[in-house]
């Protein structure tokens, strides 16, 4: 456990310091899924970062591929419109610390510094659909960045 009692700066040091362990990890996995064939009918897609979901304090972080016929099909791995996967951070392993150091802004804006990084050292910039990234239920301070432009 990450004792209470360092200032900020000192955490978001270690923090960043544990996101920058799994940084190799996470941008394997983004390559694989930018490689995935994208049908025509996947227009955009949109990567939400989760803090505290199920009292569980390790961040996830699910993409949505949006189209004009989204659809529900739990039996097709492809990407299609309506199509949500999880994709893992590599912070199962992440030290737990003391929830009185989570401050809903500045730790989502870290959280979503580090994913845009790994996104486009994964080659993410040209991703051939537009991209968001967001921090879910106002971890952060409810801006979105741009992974992809897209077509």
């Amino acid at each position: 456990m990450m004792p209470f009692g360092l200032t900020a700066a000192q955490f978001q040091r270690r923090y960043r310091t544990a996101l920058e362990q799994a940084s190799a990890q996470l941008i394997s996995q983004l390559r694989t899924l930018l490689s995935l064939p994208l049908p025509d009918t996947v227009r955009e897609a949109e990567v939400q970062l989760f803090f505290n979901e199920d009292e569980v304090d390790i961040p996830s972080a699910w993409i949505y591929f949006q189209g004009k016929n989204n659809r529900v099909d739990n039996a097709d791995p492809g990407i299609f419109p309506g199509r949500s996967m999880p994709l893992s951070l590599g912070l199962d392993e992440m030290e737990a610390f003391d929830e009185r150091y989570l401050d809903d802004e500045s730790t989502g804006l870290g959280l979503m510094a580090w994913f845009a990084e790994c996104w486009w050292k994964a080659g993410g910039w040209s991703y051939a659909i537009p991209c968001q990234l967001s921090v879910h239920d106002g971890w952060g301070d409810g801006s979105t960045i741009a992974l992809s432009e897209g077509q």
